[in-house]
């Protein structure tokens, strides 16, 4: 096996689910396709030519042999006794308990459903290429034979999924330069600890002879009625991607960097601090979803209003992410729930739509593909410094979706215990952390209304939320805003006027202080220190003659 690259030979008769595949997996460097095939004969043909992959992809719903239909298990069967060491890896739409026996028993390496997200495929490839299991079952799977097993399993899956989390968790703090190395040693030790737990919690599962996957705790796993449902938009990278739109380079990067992770680094307090790192990309997914559909639904006579845009992508992924993760007996309905947002539009307009901006050049340069402008200068759409700043555009309005989509949970269901255990990470259970964490966040919003806001506006600068290196940063650019300028009022307007003092008066203050600062200085050293040298010096001189003039009586005497 390469050590830097993870080969793949795809087998699949459908060229589209290929082609998307293929397409997502260029996000993720470390997994190559070098070869693809539709048929098992042709496979066999390509293995027999020296092409052996790493991991040999097959979809078990298409595989046709000699003109017909062959059993995949047959197909499995050769591939075990023509080559051993081959690891392979199963995509299906359904296999049932004694299915997944047989071909486990086959030497199968893994199994997952084909309408898994692309990170939770790229996270099970990966765990294959380490020489791992990976057999990922449905909540719905049912085996009236071995429930038993399945109960175990999926308690066992559970814990896994905890430890792994908590090592994300630690994996993260210790990425950052400014711990001190107790806390380092600390956290180091505690790792440890937790990678034991995973190991004894594998052997477990091994002794139990459960079918367990090593799920990763970037995957969001969804209620049972949204199950098969995924949250990566693949239809919308393939129609980007079919029509050859400039929009595909920048969701890709995109999709990439909420795959490494969502960590908060700012010095604000953000709504989706209080969700599990699985549910954090699920919903950004969700919102980049419907980005990608009205992306795709512009034409060149479309007029561009960011402000409706803005509300209703707001609003259909509040009603799809509220659903998608509420319980089944709900006591409110779906038209109540729309209700709910049309009344909250207002505060959420205010609070956090208003604060994203340039949404129209965005949504002209991914849908219309027109030139970006930046720093009053045209780029061209496929340029570099065009596609970087329709990325940090797009990371914008995805962070400040994902907050404004749980504001509306936190202003109305924040005690809801199914939102605690499913959405909420483990710290904020509590009543009292939830109370305390909106707290903050209330505070953080007076904090911009009466201090960031203005201070921004009137340092001509925009406020961006992106993502870089698996966390949130703040990035500031320039922006002409002197229009806003002269439309504040009130205690926003005289934070501005206290800015304007602060840098009329702070450099004086600071001439004077400094002046008065080396006056003193110089009293202490060549005046009051002078002084007191002259006296300590006659106080010495006058020990001395004392000292002599006892020595010479006692040598008369």
């Amino acid at each position: 096996m390469t050590t830097n690259k993870i080969e793949l030979f795809l087998v699949d008769r459908d060229p589209i689910f290929r082609l998307g595949l293929s397409v997502a997996l260029k996000a993720f460097p470390d997994l190559v396709i070098i070869s693809q095939e539709d048929t098992a004969m042709a496979t066999l043909g390509q293995l027999a030519q020296g092409i052996i992959p790493d991991i040999l992809v097959i979809e078990m719903d298409s595989v046709e042999f000699k003109n017909k239909n062959f059993n995949g298990q047959e197909f499995c069967k050769i591939l075990r006794e023509a080559y051993p060491k081959l690891p392979v890896f199963l995509l299906a739409s359904s296999l049932n308990y004694q299915e997944l026996n047989i071909l486990r028993n086959l030497g199968v390496r893994g199994y997952i459903s084909k309408g898994s997200s692309i990170e939770t495929i790229v996270y099970a490839l990966r765990q294959v290429a380490k020489g791992e299991y990976y057999w990922l079952i449905d909540d719905n799977f049912s085996d009236d034979s071995g429930w038993v097993k399945n109960t175990i399993s999926h308690i066992i899956q559970s814990g896994k999924q905890q430890i792994d989390l908590d090592i994300t968790k630690i994996t993260n703090q210790l990425k950052n330069n400014n711990l001190s190395l107790i806390n380092k040693i600390l956290l180091s030790g505690k790792k440890r600890e937790l990678n034991v737990a995973r190991w004894l919690v594998n052997q477990i599962a091994q002794d139990q002879n459960t079918l367990i996957s090593n799920q990763e705790p970037a995957t969001p796993r969804l209620p049972n009625n949204n199950q098969n449902k995924s949250y990566f938009p693949d239809k919308l990278m393939l129609a980007v991607v079919d029509n050859g739109r400039i929009a595909a380079k920048v969701f890709n990067q995109v999709i990439a960097k909420i795959s490494l992770g969502i960590v908060n680094k700012t010095d604000f307090f953000l709504e989706i601090d209080i969700l599990q790192p699985a549910k954090k990309q699920e919903l950004l997914y969700l919102i980049l979803d419907g980005l990608g559909k009205i992306v795709e639904s512009i034409s060149i006579e479309t007029e561009i209003n960011s402000d409706y845009y803005l509300q209703e992508l707001w609003q259909q992924c509040t009603f799809d992410f509220f659903f998608n993760n509420a319980p089944q007996k709900i006591f409110i309905d779906e038209r109540k729930f729309r209700v709910l947002l049309e009344q909250e539009i207002d505060n959420i307009q205010k609070t956090i739509l208003s604060q994203i901006y340039l949404v129209e050049d965005v949504v002209n340069y991914l849908g219309k593909e027109k030139p970006m402008y930046i720093d009053n200068v045209l780029y061209r759409n496929e340029s570099p410094e065009a596609i970087n700043r329709a990325i940090i555009l797009v990371e914008n309005i995805l962070i400040n979706l994902a907050n404004g989509v749980m504001q509306v949970i936190l202003n109305n269901f924040a005690d809801w215990e199914t939102f605690k255990y499913h959405l909420y990470d483990s710290s904020y259970r509590s009543t009292r952390e939830i109370a305390r964490f909106r707290n903050e966040l209330s505070w953080r919003y007076r904090q911009d209304i009466y201090w960031e806001h203005p201070r921004n506006i009137f340092e001509s600068r925009y406020r961006f939320f992106i993502l870089r290196d698996g966390t949130i940063e703040t990035l500031y650019l320039y922006a002409p805003r002197t229009e806003e300028l002269y439309q504040l009022q009130g205690l926003p307007w005289f934070t501005t006027i206290m800015l304007e003092v602060r840098d009329a008066i702070a450099p004086r203050l600071t001439s004077v202080f400094g002046l008065v600062g080396s006056g003193f200085v110089f009293v202490l050293t060549q005046v009051i220190g002078k002084g007191l040298g002259l006296i300590a010096r006659g106080i010495l001189q006058g020990v001395g003659s004392t000292l002599q003039d006892v020595r010479k009586s006692k040598r008369e005497k």
